[in-house]
């Protein structure tokens, strides 16, 4: 289908799926929602590789009466997985570039001046980079679990993971995390460590597994766990990236944390909040949640999301 592909019947609901060629590689769209006059807002997966489409109808059926919601596979992740995929293409300037793209491509295929974007954790990094350079493009920008600085977020995360350890009286904790110490470390596996607890100790995500597990056969299940692995072997070091150049923002910008979130740790985001000079900006505390808020509070994260649709459109 041509990226200059126009829908005029603005009643109809709509459930499209389609591979389209991004950045030189088939990638997989999915758009749902009631009717497609409503605006559109795109998804942007975490991970990286660990796409939410199989996992979309989950959500509140309000988002999809309110927005055009597309989930688009990344490059590597999910349907977009394939054997063929340079390896050199993955790299964060390409994703953001893929992002771009895709971005275009809805606002052609659907007639729009311009979408909501809504960043998952990776997906958060590849988000605020996008509007960052191409304001015009978007109404507003949400983040959930946002990535700011990771090496920053390793270093809030371990304290409290050793507070947690010691509270629980977790000897292999204690130990395992004593052992590979503070941030900076030279052994980038000892990260790994470090995130093994985040989720053992529910600062990370907890409700989504379960989701895949319903969600998925065995076989699409086994091309999600090729995507992850592909996708993160080949990307380079996860726990060195930032945001920290982005001082502005020229759209309203919404950070919705969880109180609990270790793996991108809320305190972290709240400050980079506070520095960041938007025209508008607001930072959401969901209390019952860690790294996952709409997994954890799917209720109060639709209610955000309509808020911001009534503060913005």
């Amino acid at each position: 289908m041509s990226n200059n592909y126009k829908i005029h019947n603005e009643t109809a609901s709509i459930n499209e799926s389609e591979m389209v060629n991004i950045g030189g590689v088939d990638q997989y769209v999915l758009v749902r929602g009631k009717r497609i006059d409503n605006p559109i807002m795109l998804f942007l997966h975490g991970g990286p590789g660990a796409p939410l489409s199989p996992i979309a109808f989950h959500f509140p059926s309000d988002i999809e009466e309110n927005f055009l919601v597309a989930h688009w596979d990344q490059r590597g992740a999910g349907k977009s997985y394939h054997d063929n995929i340079s390896k050199e293409s993955i790299n964060e300037e390409q994703f953001i570039e893929d992002t771009i793209e895709v971005v275009d491509y809805l606002i052609s295929k659907y007639n729009k001046e311009k979408i909501y974007l809504l960043g998952l954790s990776w997906g958060s990094l590849l988000g605020i980079n996008a509007v960052h350079r191409y304001p015009e493009k978007f109404y507003a920008y949400i983040a959930s679990g946002q990535i700011v600085d990771a090496q920053e977020g390793l270093k809030v995360a371990y304290q409290a993971l050793l507070d947690e350890a010691k509270r629980q009286n977790n000897v292999e904790a204690i130990k395992e995390l004593e052992q590979i110490g503070d941030v900076p470390r030279k052994n980038s596996d000892d990260n790994l460590v470090q995130l093994k607890w985040v989720r053992q100790f529910g600062f990370g995500e907890r409700n989504t597994s379960h989701l895949y597990e319903e969600s998925c056969s065995d076989e699409e299940m086994q091309r999600i766990v090729q995507g992850v692995e592909f996708t993160c072997n080949h990307m380079s070091d996860l726990f060195k990236l930032s945001v920290n150049h982005i001082k502005e923002i020229k759209v309203p910008v919404y950070f919705c944390s969880g109180r609990d979130d270790y793996q991108t740790p809320s305190l972290v985001v709240k400050k980079y909040c506070e520095k960041l000079i938007a025209p508008k900006k607001d930072f959401i505390w969901f209390e019952n949640s860690a790294h996952a808020p709409i997994c954890d509070e799917p209720e109060k994260f639709k209610d955000v999301l309509l808020e911001i649709l009534k503060e913005t459109n």
